[in-house]
């Protein structure tokens, strides 16, 4: 069933065959009192004349010559275009003079799907601009963009804003992902309730308790970096923003207290399915060293006739071997009767 980041990546600029190979997805210039304006690379510079003006422009896997000549229509030093070619596997949050990089994880869990996909997002934010540089798989921002366009408050707030607007849309990713983890694992314990917990399933519960490690890990960096925003003295925030980054911070700590108490009923279920394995495996050898016992009573029985010794009065009676069919029959029915009695068979 088609769910939240489905719906969302249909929209990606990314897929479309005619974009194939290019990095730039979306740049618009942003004027109060006047609508968004799709502009070029090499008109950044003019677009930004206007104080007032700002644009947003938003790329996926840029190489180093487009984010080059993108910095130098901003104006920016070499020091935030190495930190934008530079690591971004580690969430964090960086202050260069007066613009702001924002490094944080994303998540791609779409219906067909049967483990997330992670990938980052990198947002330098100034007074004048911000980028977006999306880097593995993550969804598009499309939809946030056609949202703020409808609403010209959120654009008049400025950069800052809608930066925050970026991270509690990201917070909303993590909520669908986090929905998806509680169905899973709702349909893990229903499975152990019914006893129909195999080793594909422990096995499966492996890969998602690991998935869902990596993106706990991941998630817990953004709500201090919320917090550090919060109370980051910059000209680049208003106040308003800060104030909007603390409640992006306490929300990110509600939603993390919601994982850690998915992963302890995950780590249950792994080790319940461990302790059923385990039992399975006890009762098998249970049942093979039940039957051997059973097994060896004729196998001895027959060896010890089998020697062929010349002086053995049991061979010259009569009813000899019927009693001797009659002796393994009981003992092997016994020994039954016995392991059956203490549920090893």
């Amino acid at each position: 069933m088609p769910n939240k980041h489905d719906q969302i990546a249909a929209q990606d600029p990314a897929r479309d065959p005619a974009r194939e190979g290019s990095a730039l997805l979306a740049a618009s210039a942003y004027t109060p009192d006047e609508g968004p304006k799709p502009i070029a690379i090499q008109d950044i510079g003019r677009a930004l004349v206007n104080p007032d003006a700002f644009v947003w422009v938003g790329l996926h896997f840029p190489d180093a010559a487009l984010l080059g000549e993108i910095c130098e229509q901003l104006g920016l030093k070499q020091t935030a275009l190495t930190a934008l070619l530079g690591d971004l596997s580690m969430p964090r949050m960086t202050v260069h003079e007066q613009d702001l990089l924002l490094i944080m994880p994303t998540v791609l869990w779409k219906s067909d799907h049967s483990r997330p996909l992670f990938g980052r997002l990198a947002c330098l934010v100034g007074k004048q601009f911000l980028i977006t540089i999306r880097r593995g798989p993550s969804l598009p921002h499309l939809h946030l963009r056609e949202k703020l366009e409808q609403d010209r408050a959120a654009l008049d707030a400025g950069t800052d804003y809608i930066t925050a607007e970026i991270v509690d849309d990201l917070i909303d990713r993590y909520v669908e992902a986090y929905k998806n983890f509680e169905e899973r694992v709702d349909h893990i314990e229903r499975a152990l309730l019914r006893a129909s917990f195999d080793r594909a399933s422990i096995q499966k519960l492996y890969v998602m308790r690991r998935d869902f490690h990596r993106f706990q890990v991941a998630m817990e960096p953004i709500g201090e970096i919320c917090a550090q925003l919060a109370r980051l003295e910059s000209k680049t925030l208003s106040q308003a923003t800060r104030l909007r980054f603390d409640a992006l911070s306490e929300r990110v700590k509600r939603l993390d207290g919601l994982f850690g108490s998915l992963g302890e009923g995950l780590a249950f279920a792994f080790e319940a399915g461990m302790l059923l394995e385990q039992s399975r495996q006890t009762d098998t050898t249970r049942k093979l060293a039940a039957w051997a016992a059973i097994i060896s009573i004729p196998t001895a029985v027959a060896g010890l006739y089998g020697m062929n010794f010349e002086y053995m009065p049991e061979l010259k009676w009569r009813y000899g071997y019927f009693a001797v069919l009659g002796f393994m029959g009981v003992a092997c029915t016994t020994l039954y009767a016995l392991f059956r009695r203490s549920k090893w068979l």
